[in-house]
C-alpha cells in the first residue's frame, strides 16, 4: 500500500513539474524588451591582438551613450556617440524580432575547438532584467542576425 501511495505521489510532481515548465516557456515566448538600461555584446573576430569588437549602449543621465570599439583597434580607439530614443527602439525593436530574450542563460562551449571565435551579452532591460550569455564556438539561435545588425547598426557610426 506504501509502494502505491509513493508512486503515485511521484506521478503528481512530475506532472506538476511538467506543467510548470510548459506554462513557463510559453510565458516566456510572449515576454520582451520594452526599455533598454544597457547593453554589453563583445566577439572575437581572430586571433591576433585586438581581434575582438565591443560594443555597449548604458543609459546615463537620461540620455542613451553607445561606445564602440572596432575589430583589430585597441581599446583607447573606442568612440562614443550619443543615440536618440527612436534609434535605441529601433534595437529594441530588433532585438526582440531575434528573441533575444531566449538567449538568457545560454552559456555553450565547444570543447573540441582549441583556437575558436567567442562572443558574450549582457543586457540590462525594464529596470532589473537580465540576460546574459556567451558562447565558444556555439551561438544561440539568430545570432549571426544579431550580430549582423550591431555591426550594422552601431558598427556603422563608428569613423
Amino acid at each position: 500500500m506504501k509502494i502505491k501511495t509513493i508512486i503515485i505521489g511521484v506521478i503528481i510532481l512530475l506532472v506538476i513539474y511538467v506543467v510548470v515548465v510548459i506554462l513557463s516557456s510559453f510565458l516566456k515566448k510572449d515576454e520582451k524588451i520594452n526599455k533598454l538600461n544597457s547593453l554589453r555584446f563583445t566577439y572575437s573576430t581572430g586571433y591576433h591582438i585586438n581581434a575582438y569588437v565591443i560594443y555597449e549602449i548604458s543609459l546615463v543621465e537620461g540620455k542613451y551613450i553607445a561606445s564602440i570599439k572596432p575589430t583589430d583597434l585597441p581599446d583607447e580607439d573606442k568612440k562614443e556617440y550619443e543615440l536618440s530614443k527612436e534609434e535605441v527602439n529601433t534595437v529594441i525593436k530588433k532585438l526582440n524580432e531575434y528573441k533575444i530574450i531566449s538567449w538568457n542563460g545560454f552559456r555553450k562551449t565547444d570543447k573540441y575547438v582549441l583556437d575558436g571565435n567567442s562572443f558574450s551579452m549582457y543586457i540590462i532591460y525594464d529596470g532589473d532584467k537580465t540576460i546574459s550569455a556567451s558562447g565558444y564556438m556555439m551561438w544561440p539561435n539568430n545570432y549571426r542576425n544579431v550580430r549582423d545588425y550591431l555591426d550594422e547598426k552601431l558598427g556603422g557610426l563608428y569613423k
